[in-house]
């Protein structure tokens, strides 16, 4: 069995400032310890379940945070964000489950540490009329691929947004949101504890058939982002085939989910 860790920072253990997870702050270096220290957690819970090979995948900023030094020597790194697939780097080397570890909950939700989609800019992401956050846009990815995503872990609010798009995923919170700065982080050695028991969880009950099918959307997709201001959605108007749907809003019928993806960042992109 081979699983892809795809991995943001914002849902790591301790996390609950920008600060935390910008590359430019003092205290980016200790949570970037603490990142690869979570991983590593997952990690060996995986392959004591019996995981063959694991392919991780930085998601957070330019895909470079990772210790690469101290990652567990069984992984192999995938690094950068110049690929087709961005925070799923990956997902197309014969991947059979996916595990997404450090993730936040999207754009708007309450109680919820640093909750944003893709970046400050975009208050929402609708798919098919249906709002989605990170969680949603890269299981649709791995469903794509007809992958299913079986393990999550961050606050309590990205496992419940987990949970109502896949019901039998595992679900880890190494933190309890208080508000968008705050909440209560249990130590590393508790929630990296917690990690490496979720992991090995989820694959033993994958193995057993008991996790949820791959997030399937069907076609054509409709996609919409709704940014901050609407100059941004004024320039993301400017890619082909998309239209201003509202002042701040840009939406586009796409064919299938790679369109779709590639959409999405572009009007990002634009902006």
């Amino acid at each position: 069995m081979k699983i892809l860790i795809a991995c943001d920072m914002e849902g790591i253990t301790g996390v609950t400032r920008w600060e935390h997870c910008d590359s430019t702050h003092s205290e980016y270096t200790r949570f970037r310890k603490l990142m690869t220290e979570d991983v590593n957690a997952v990690a060996d819970g995986a392959f004591s379940a019996g995981v063959d090979e694991i392919f991780v995948g930085d998601g957070h900023n330019r895909g470079q945070n990772l210790l690469i030094e101290n990652l567990d020597h069984r992984i192999a790194y995938n690094n950068g964000t110049f690929s087709p697939w961005s925070m799923m780097n990956g997902i197309d080397q014969q991947i059979d489950a996916v595990m997404l570890i450090g993730y936040h909950a999207k754009a708007g939700t309450g109680d919820a540490i640093l909750a944003h989609t893709w970046s400050k800019e975009v208050l929402d992401l609708k798919i098919n009329g249906s709002s989605m956050g990170e969680f949603g846009l890269n299981a649709m990815i791995a469903g794509y691929f007809n992958i299913p995503v079986i393990m999550v872990s961050g606050d309590q609010a990205i496992a419940a947004e987990a949970e109502g798009l896949l019901p039998e995923i595992e679900t880890a919170i190494v933190k309890q949101a208080f508000g968008y700065f705050s909440g209560c982080c249990p130590a590393p050695e508790q929630t990296q504890a917690l990690l490496k028991q979720k992991a090995r969880k989820a694959v033993e009950k994958y193995f057993a058939g008991e996790s949820s099918a791959p997030l399937k959307i069907a076609a054509p997709i409709d996609i919409e982002v709704e940014f901050h201001m609407p100059h941004m959605a004024e320039a993301a108007a400017r890619m082909p085939g998309a239209e201003r749907r509202s002042g701040r809003s840009v939406g586009m019928i796409c064919r299938n989910v790679p369109e779709a993806f590639a959409a999405f960042r572009t009007m990002c992109n634009l902006i």
